[in-house]
């Protein structure tokens, strides 16, 4: 008899701690965590929580996910505008950005993402090519040959308070604007 207890108290003992070692984790530097409620009336609405460091949390009721909010570079695939004269430009955007400290929490309440690199490549990616389109629709192509630098500020610009309003601090930006081959060869 008292073996069975001892073989049932060991099997016992067995699952709580198999339940209970993947509900650690450690949220790295550079990163921020969110812990987030998968079950309930909201099922993550309202109890999403930023953590750092150690998180503790049940596995069955709670998910933690992990944003990065260090700075990431990122290079567009290239795509073509028209500007306001009709001359079509070639624009390969590369971008510095990265989630505003603290809000972290924010952004995956939007997006409802696990991968921060899903909202970059596809959401930021069109805030990039829409910022680009209302900035060129703007210039003739003389105004963008002899106003360049106005033209790369008003796009980081806008870029930057468009960017702000979804948790994102663009650091840096470059433009790769190409002329088009009909100028270049006019200009050769």
């Amino acid at each position: 008899m008292k073996k069975e207890i001892k073989v049932v108290a060991f099997v016992i003992a067995l699952i709580l701690a198999s339940c209970a070692c993947p509900s650690c984790n450690r949220v790295d530097a550079g990163y921020e965590g969110i812990r987030v409620n998968l079950y309930g009336t909201d099922k993550g609405v309202d109890d999403v929580t930023l953590v750092t460091g150690m998180v503790w949390y049940n596995p069955f009721t709670t998910s933690v996910y992990e944003y990065p909010t260090f700075v990431q570079t990122v290079d567009y695939p290239p795509f073509s505008i028209n500007a306001k004269d009709g001359s079509s430009f070639t624009v390969d955007p590369t971008i510095s950005l990265k989630i505003i400290d603290g809000k972290a929490a924010e952004v995956f309440k939007k997006y409802r993402q696990d991968d921060i690199e899903d909202v970059i490549n596809t959401t930021l990616y069109n805030y990039v090519k829409n910022a680009f389109r209302i900035q060129l629709n703007s210039y003739t192509t003389d105004e963008l040959v002899s106003k360049r630098e106005e033209f790369e500020r008003a796009i980081e610009d806008r870029l930057y308070q468009e960017l702000e309003r979804e948790n994102f601090h663009l650091e840096q930006m470059t433009s790769g604007l190409q002329y088009p081959a009909t100028l270049v060869a006019a200009i050769d």
